[in-house]
């Protein structure tokens, strides 16, 4: 065995990081509490996991335990929204249903005074006819005494 290689050697294209990329980084490594830099996302703990022997409150998204009165509280609090919401919405309905029978009266008023000007119209086209009617008579009798007056019309 020889031992030399036909590699050749490509070190002077390496480049040696020597230098921190953050000059701050011993003052982080020196702290006792150190904040994290990337907040974590919140989950709502929807999904949850009673365990009867354990006696525990876990999310089933994200295993967090939650302290059971916390869980409880967010729940009633949750609950009373939706009874608070469920009245708003009650006394929605009741004003709308109050409308509504108004607007019925105010159909029924408006039929009847319908109802009533289409007899008046009647009343007032039967007297318009009988009108028309009578003064074709008297015309017709005006000219036929004038014809024996022989008066030229």
């Amino acid at each position: 065995m020889t031992e030399t290689t036909d590699i050749t050697d490509n070190s002077d294209n390496v480049l040696a990081f020597t230098k921190r990329f953050d000059a701050n980084s011993d003052i982080k490594e020196m702290r006792n509490f150190v904040e994290d830099d990337k907040p974590k996302q919140h989950c709502s703990h929807t999904n949850v996991r009673v365990s009867e022997f354990e006696r525990k409150v876990t999310c089933r998204n994200c295993g967090a335990a939650l302290e059971a009165f916390d869980y409880l509280l967010s729940i009633a609090k949750g609950e009373t929204k939706i009874d608070w919401e469920l009245r708003l919405l009650r006394g929605e309905i009741k004003d709308h249903r109050e409308g509504l029978e108004k607007l019925k009266r105010e159909e029924v008023n408006c039929k009847a005074r319908i109802k009533n000007a289409s007899f008046k119209l009647h009343d007032l086209r039967t007297e318009t006819d009988k009108a028309d009617k009578e003064l074709k008579f008297l015309t017709e009798r005006l000219g036929q005494v004038q014809k024996l007056r022989g008066v030229k019309e």
